[in-house]
């Protein structure tokens, strides 16, 4: 938990499931202009800003783009993806290796880096399986900060950037976790926004069926300002509220 605090997602590293207003998202989508980027209402247009980002999630939204950059290739700092996985995470998913579920070591499978030979992607499931352990304390310092990067390559792939398939990551972002204290000045706001907008954009083609991106963050978004379908909140009480975001109350 201290090393989410140091990079800024302990909100996010808090959020749990939360059952999707399917019908609700539906109607967001559907009043969504990608001209504007805004939803167009009875009352006006609307739309989610860098506040409600910071607010609801909890994130950064000022400092450097969460931008990746060019690293990978002949000429640059790492021959392939598979490299840049073992440096920075220790390891990547090789297709020869029968991996065992740590939940269940029954279930037994094996995994490959996605995007057909480019191998730009690592899958979701694969970092759980590998990076999940009951303690850390006993890991050495290089060990553990690997650890931290593929937590937060999980984080950005089930909540803050997922793609549809919801399956897998791209490595785009794992460059920008070398340094995690560089990695923690990143407006990661800005890039949450700038995704969720660009799927809304998506999810408004006709032969487009999903919709990928912070559905979280729509979500929150549309009950806080909206009030259409929102639950009650049930806060036990004494319970401090004040410093968390509105994302996990």
């Amino acid at each position: 938990m201290e090393a989410m605090i140091f990079v800024g997602l302990d909100s996010v590293s808090q959020i749990r499931y939360r059952r999707m207003d399917h019908h609700l998202l539906t109607a967001m989508v559907e009043r969504w202009s990608p001209q504007t980027n805004t939803f167009r209402l009875p009352v006006g247009e609307m739309s989610i800003t860098l506040q409600d980002d910071s607010m609801i999630l909890g994130i950064q939204i000022d400092g450097p783009a969460f931008v990746g950059h060019p690293v990978v290739s002949s000429s640059r700092r790492w021959l392939s993806w598979p490299y840049c996985c073992d440096d920075l995470l220790g390891q990547h998913p090789d297709p020869d290796v029968l991996y065992h579920d740590p939940f269940n070591p029954r279930i037994t499978t094996k995994f490959r880096m996605g995007q057909a030979h480019a191998q730009t992607c690592v899958p979701l499931r694969w970092l759980r399986w590998i990076f999940w352990r009951d303690s850390y304390i006993d890991l050495y310092e290089m060990d553990f900060w690997r650890h931290v990067r593929a937590y937060i390559l999980f984080l950005l792939g089930c909540h803050l950037l997922p793609e549809t398939s919801g399956s897998e990551i791209h490595l785009q972002y794992l460059p920008l976790m070398e340094d995690i204290a560089i990695f923690r000045t990143y407006s990661l706001g800005g890039a949450v926004l700038a995704h969720l907008y660009r799927e809304l954009s998506e999810a408004t083609r006709p032969k487009r069926a999903n919709i990928a991106g912070c559905i979280h963050l729509l979500q929150i978004w549309a009950w806080e300002h909206l009030h259409v379908g929102r639950p009650q909140l049930h806060v036990p009480f004494p319970v401090q509220l004040d410093g968390l975001s509105v994302g996990i109350r």
